[in-house]
């Protein structure tokens, strides 16, 4: 039997930013879900075949069936309506699509130390991601940096396909070097990313937002820089040093320049409103600009904007 749960992520994380508040109704499956293949032959060694298996079985054998009733709470609580009235809680299953072995092991042996998390799978071979991914349904999928931004945004777009894992969540193992780099990463599809070098708890806590549906960057991007494509020097318009403008014309241009008003430009001056507009009547007449707009253009164009 299924039932739906409602599961609430309240993002707060030092040092990065998430969307905040989040809901999202989650569909409780078979726990045999739970036991994946894994790719990594390393992962072999480890003793990860199966996950939640702790008895001894032949090599290859797969587990035997549970059902719901079998694993519901036994607790006996007086407002337990029986057995079937719990269910166990679902992890986060989490996938690894790194291609450097001692990256993914790290990666594992954190995530498996928290109990609302576990790894079902491991690879670094990008062809047969798909493939994999298809056979694993993760919850999550942790893409090793393999290239630049744009390749692996077109690797995420590729396995979020209808005919791949389009409900899987994607979280880059990358820095995301402005806002603008992470617009195109939730532009892309993916919910977020974080490098390597965060502390454990934060990984875990960034897996769990991408999880439930949430978008995670860590740490928080810088804001973008803008550079404003100032025109060149018209090479008919006369330069100021040859316009005759005062001291004070040319500091209420610089003014003017930054986007102030006439009332701010008194005020940083210690000069009354009208007594600016009539240093700037004059400074526009002496550079031949008709209005403020093309005035506060010609200052930039010449170095009056600082």
């Amino acid at each position: 039997m299924k039932t739906d749960r409602r599961t609430r992520a309240n993002a707060r994380m030092q040092g990065g930013f998430a969307v905040t508040t989040l809901t999202t109704a989650t569909g409780v499956g078979d726990p045999r879900a739970l036991h994946a293949e894994i790719d990594n032959p390393l992962d072999l060694i480890a003793g990860h075949q199966l996950l939640g298996e702790s008895e001894d079985r032949p090599a290859g054998q797969h587990p035997p069936r549970r059902s719901w009733t079998a694993a519901a709470c036994g607790c006996g609580h007086p407002a337990c309506a029986g057995p079937a009235a719990h269910r166990p809680t679902p992890v986060t299953r989490v996938f690894l699509a790194e291609r450097h072995p001692v990256a993914s092991a790290g990666l594992r042996s954190v995530l498996n130390a928290d109990p609302d998390t576990a790894v079902v799978g491991s690879s670094g071979d990008v062809p047969r991601l798909p493939e994999t991914l298809r056979r694993v349904r993760p919850d999550v999928v942790l893409l090793g940096r393999g290239g630049t931004l744009a390749e692996d945004l077109a690797l995420v777009a590729r396995l979020r396909a209808p005919d791949v894992v389009p409900d899987a969540r994607f979280l880059l193992l990358r820095r995301a070097e402005s806002t603008a780099e992470a617009s195109r990463i939730v532009l892309a599809g993916a919910s977020g990313c974080f490098p390597l070098d965060l502390p454990e708890d934060r990984i875990i806590k960034a897996v769990a937002i991408a999880g439930a549906g949430g978008s995670v960057f860590l740490p928080a991007p810088p804001a973008a820089r803008v550079t404003v494509a100032v025109p060149a020097p018209d090479a008919s318009e006369p330069l100021p040093q040859h316009c005759g403008l005062t001291d004070r014309e040319s500091e209420v241009l610089t003014q003017l320049a930054a986007g102030l008003s006439n009332a701010e430009i008194g005020r940083e001056l210690a000069l009354a409103e009208a007594t600016v507009k009539k240093h700037l009547t004059n400074a526009m007449r002496k550079i031949g600009q008709s209005d403020r707009l093309r005035a506060a253009l010609y200052a930039h164009r010449h170095g009056l904007a600082g």
